[in-house]
Formats: structure tokens, sequence, C-alpha cells
């Protein structure tokens, strides 16, 4: 587990690239007259050597974005005062192993590696006050009499493992640990507008323990989520949960899908289904009834052919919602969990 994550607020004022056997693009970072530098990896110790990497040019996530705004400048202990920013890649909907792409920390071309995405936003950025940028990572310092490596300020200090940080082995395996990943998200104050970067190296598995954040096997790296999410947004006080699902089914006679979801009543009362509907990303809907006695289990068959919702193997969301319409609860799921077929995704 990381010993040290936090999140750092600040203005960027200088950017450098190191080209030894671990390189890393380097961002001086100023907060309320502090100097830390931010150490992006963009090259795997170990091999593949290639990083995969997403850019999210337009990320919306309210809940953590404006959460992100009241910071103060500086450094933030998340475990310690601020636990609900923590980033967990595998559990927590904002980023998938899907989404991202390998890319090679220096090719010839543009925009086809590492330094071509990330060296832009910060050159174009720097001493621009209206740019805030946020690193979540382990910190470290403050390093008395020890000068900054690449910018020479003194105390040394920043953030590094700004990246994945659990479904390692080997020499790597000690830092694993649920809701402790890194990101780098930047803040456009003048149209409020947010860009995300999410880093992971490919021998990291993706199919975690949710307590230790080791990888589940070893010989299923790098295969996406090893559950499904419950998506972070509002929603309303509820009784009933979505549990698990039926993504992909094995076909049935005339290629039909017996697709499934199950709920359940979590709550010492029965609840009554009359009025609720099971929704997809779509907007296709199923109106449920019926009830839920306490700790009941109910698993529903999805009626596609009546207009139903219809669960897409490349991911999506299941939406479940009370009698007066509000959002009781909303999973998702990526493609990965849909690749065995007639499993159950568990959320």
């Amino acid at each position: 587990m990381l010993k040290n994550y936090k999140v750092l607020k600040g203005t960027a004022s200088a950017l450098a690239l190191d080209d030894d056997n671990d390189p890393h693009i380097e961002i001086r970072i100023e907060a309320n007259g502090i100097s830390y530098r931010i150490a992006l990896n963009v090259r795997s110790k170990e091999s593949p050597h290639d990083l995969l990497y997403a850019n999210i040019v337009d990320f919306k996530h309210p809940a953590l974005t404006e959460a992100l705004e009241e910071l103060p400048m500086g450094l933030t202990d998340i475990r310690k005062d601020r636990p609900e920013l923590a980033i967990d890649y595998v559990r927590g909907g904002l980023i998938e192993r899907e989404d991202m792409n390998v890319a090679p920390f220096q090719l010839s071309g543009p925009k086809n590696d590492l330094r071509d995405f990330i060296e832009p936003i910060v050159q174009e950025r720097i001493a621009d006050s209206d740019v805030h940028f946020y690193a979540f990572g382990e910190a470290w310092g403050p390093e008395n009499n020890k000068p900054d490596q690449y910018f020479h300020f003194e105390p040394g200090n920043g953030i590094h493992d700004i990246h994945m940080n659990q479904g390692d082995g080997g020499s790597f395996k000690a830092t694993n640990g649920p809701n402790q990943d890194g990101a780098l998200l930047v803040h456009f104050n003048d149209t409020d507008e947010w860009a995300a970067i999410f880093l992971c190296f490919q021998s990291q598995n993706w199919n975690t323990d949710a307590a230790t954040g080791h990888p589940v096997s070893d010989g299923r790296g790098g295969q996406g989520r090893g559950e499904g999410t419950r998506r972070p947004q509002p929603i309303v006080a509820s009784s009933l949960r979505i549990i698990a699902a039926l993504i992909n089914p094995v076909n049935g006679a005339g290629g039909t899908e017996a697709e499934t979801v199950t709920i359940i009543n979590r709550s010492d009362m029965s609840a009554s289904l009359d009025g609720w509907k099971l929704e997809d990303e779509n907007g296709r809907t199923q109106t449920l009834s019926g009830t839920l006695e306490a700790g009941e289990l109910r698993t529903i068959a999805l009626d596609a052919r009546s207009g139903g919702p219809q669960l897409a193997n490349k991911g999506g969301d299941i939406i479940l919602r009370n009698a007066d319409g509000a959002v009781a609860d909303r999973v998702g799921y990526g493609k990965s969990e849909t690749a065995n077929e007639g499993w159950t995704t568990i959320f």
C-alpha cells in the first residue's frame, strides 16, 4: 500500500523530460509559495514497456471535480482528511481498461506517443493562474538541504506513482491497494472545463482483490475490471439494490438471449416493487411488480421483445428507478464482464 496517498493542487511553472532508464515527464508545480515536482511515468521498467493511457478531454464527474475545486492549494492527505476523493480504477467507474490505448513514450510522428499528449497541456498553460493541476499519487519530501533533481528548488518534494496502484505482481506488489490510484486532472477555470489523464502499466491486472488490491489471478492480467461498478452519482436512499446481472447468456432456441438482473431487498422490512422500473442506458424500461421480503433476492428476466432493457455486450449501465421515477441504484459494466458467455456479473 502507498504510504502517503495525497493529491497536489497547484499551477504549472516548468516542464522537463528525462531520458534515463526510467523516463518521466517532470512538471514543476507552484502552490502557496512552495514548489513541487510531479513525476509522470511514461515507460514501464517491466515488459511490455509501453504504458496504457487515456486522455479524457471533456472529463465530467461533478461529485469529484466540485470537491477538488474547494481544496486549498498544496497537498491534501486523502486517507486522513478526504477519503471520499480516493480514486480506484477497478471499482470507481471513472475509467475502464477498454477506454485506454497503448502509447509509447516517444515515437516519430504527431499525436502518437505520451509526450505528444501531455506536453501541450502543460507547455501552453505554464504560469497560467487560471489552470489548476491536480496530481493524485504518492507524496515525497520535504527533502531539506536537498535541491530538486530537475528544477533545483529547495526543499525537494512532490508527487509520483501517478498511475494505477493495484494489480501489480513481483517487486511492485508491496504497493498494491484499493482506493489509491493515481491520475492527473486539469481544470481550465476560465471555461470551467476539465481534462483527465489516466495511466497504467500493461503488466497490471485489473482483476484485483477489493481488500488488498492484489491480483485475483496471476494469469488474468489486462482483461479489464474483475467486477461490475456502482456508478458514483446522486441517488435516493433505497433498500433495493442491483447485485448481479446475466449480460451475455448462452443463446437459446432461435438465438434468443435470456438476460436477467438480480435485485435484493437489503432492509429488515418488506418492500413493494409496484411501479419500480429497470432501465438500460438507452432509456428502455421494464416495469416491476410484487413484493420483496426482507433480505429476499429476485432475478428478473428482461423482456427485450416488448421494448424492455437490453444489455449490450460492449458495456453499459443498468438503472433501477423507484415508483416516483428517481434513480435508486445505477451500476455499470465493461466489455470484460461479458467475455465469458453464460457468466453472471456481480456488482
